[in-house]
């Protein structure tokens, strides 16, 4: 074979060799391109779906479980609340029935003692210690139509006859108020013939005093009142003292004997 057939076999192999490495160079670089346009497969990009939702879900689940175990916690927090509320409830029931009841202690014994000071007030001490140096009020203002009268008779215009009398007559119209004398216990209340309704008072130390023809008493039996209290009304006269007319019929005694009233009026 010459030189020059050889040098021509040489530049063909030369040539074809560039041919195809330029080729190969060409394909490689389609196929990149390729590889860089073409899209995700459909199991990738399934798997990156998946991950995908999988990151998603997980935030949200979370966040949904926060929220439950929040709301959980708040309810068992109200439970909570609501039974303490319910234990104090009867507590506090019982602070303000104790309260009350203190209360309305405190009221009764300010009402006890408001009573008492005004039962003090209202109710003094009477004493009845009537003696020789003392003197009385008159029981009520009048003409006195028949006197005192035990050493000689007097006469006397309803009977019409001359008698002692244990007491004096006062003159009065119906009706008028009669008040004690002087200090003294209620001792007797009679219903007499000659002096109809008839109160009977210890004026202490063996003074006695006698009140008659009254009505409308203001006091009874064992009560002691002090001078000036009324002890009632004159009433009619009793038919020993229809022609005296209406008047209050005043004696006095010293341990059961009469003496004269008019010695201790002023």
């Amino acid at each position: 074979m010459t030189k020059r057939t050889k040098l021509i076999r040489l530049v063909v192999n030369s040539v074809l060799l560039v041919a195809i490495v330029a080729l190969a160079v060409t394909v490689y670089r389609a196929g990149t391109q390729h590889s860089e346009n073409e899209p995700i497969t459909p199991q990738l990009a399934s798997e990156d779906s998946g991950r995908e939702t999988a990151e998603t879900k997980e935030p949200m689940v979370d966040a949904g479980t926060d929220d439950v175990e929040a709301d959980l916690k708040e309810e068992k927090t109200a439970k909570a609340e609501t039974k303490e509320e319910k234990k104090e409830k009867p507590k506090q029931e019982e602070a303000a029935e104790e309260t009350a009841q203190t209360e309305v202690s405190e009221e009764e014994v300010e009402s006890t003692d408001a009573a008492a000071s005004a039962e003090s007030v209202e109710t003094p001490v009477i004493e009845t210690n009537f003696t020789e140096e003392s003197l009385m009020n008159w029981p009520l203002e009048g003409q006195i139509l028949l006197d005192y009268s035990m050493d000689h008779t007097i006469y006397h215009p309803t009977l019409d006859q001359y008698k002692c009398s244990k007491g004096i007559a006062i003159q009065s119209s119906v009706g008028s108020p009669v008040t004690a004398a002087a200090n003294g216990t209620v001792t007797a209340i009679e219903d007499a013939a000659d002096t109809g309704t008839t109160v009977v008072m210890d004026m202490g130390n063996g003074y006695e005093c006698v009140y008659g023809q009254l009505k409308d008493l203001n006091i009874e039996i064992g009560q002691t009142v002090g001078q000036g209290t009324i002890l009632g009304y004159v009433n009619e006269p009793t038919k020993y003292f229809t022609k005296e007319g209406s008047n209050l019929y005043f004696s006095m005694s010293k341990d059961g004997a009469p003496i004269d009233p008019i010695q201790y009026l002023p």
